[in-house]
């Protein structure tokens, strides 16, 4: 591989960690499902964030500079993120969260999660918008199919490996996590509504 092609997929793997290593809904989720020994789960929920990762990153690529301002002044952008935000968090809040389970989420569930955590997570496209306008300041914007396809795998990279290492984390600390295992879903509702309060306050 060319020493400048190169560059793009470190860039990539390097931006995406400093997004995804925050405690997000993500992270919880796959913190959740790794203490109640679900690795199949974890993964799916991984893969599907991991999805939507990529298509934040190849947004902010195609059209950073120009959704940005809408995001960030359209007020009917923000009461659409405030009402996902609230009845998100209501859902997780009153949602069971069984301590123990040996039963094993389907495929497309767990998938189909991570997906949807990831979009609710609004902060992620955000930080995509603004990680490509400094990333174009500098020049280190992908601009031919090659570059923008390592660039991508960088960002899938990244993404699955910060959730498998919170995966891999959780595991050391299970004996002392199962309390915060059992309120996985109540946690996810306290941070959503929490999220939703603050985009309330700025509309």
């Amino acid at each position: 591989m060319e020493p400048n092609l190169l560059i793009y997929l470190i860039v990539a793997l390097a931006t995406t960690t400093v997004g995804a290593v925050p405690l997000g809904l993500v992270n919880l989720s796959v913190l959740d499902s790794a203490l109640k020994n679900d690795k199949r789960g974890a993964t799916q929920i991984a893969y599907g964030a991991s999805v939507v990762e990529v298509f934040f990153a190849l947004t902010s690529l195609l059209a950073g500079a120009k959704l940005s301002p809408f995001f960030e002044g359209n007020p009917v952008v923000r009461y659409f993120v405030f009402a996902v935000l609230l009845v998100s968090g209501l859902f997780f809040w009153f949602k069971t969260n069984k301590r123990t389970t040996r039963k094993q989420p389907g495929k497309s569930f767990g998938f189909l999660k991570g997906v949807l955590l990831n979009i609710v997570s609004i902060q992620v496209l955000l930080f995509w918008l603004l990680a490509a306008t400094v990333l174009s300041a500098k020049q280190w914007l992908p601009g031919t199919f090659q570059e923008v396809l390592l660039f991508l795998s960088g960002v899938w990279l990244a993404k699955m490996g910060v959730l498998k290492g919170y995966a891999f984390l959780a595991k050391i600390v299970a004996t002392h996590a199962e309390k915060f295992s059992a309120n996985t879903n109540r946690i996810i509702g306290i941070v959503l509504l929490v999220v939703a309060i603050v985009q309330f306050i700025k509309i």
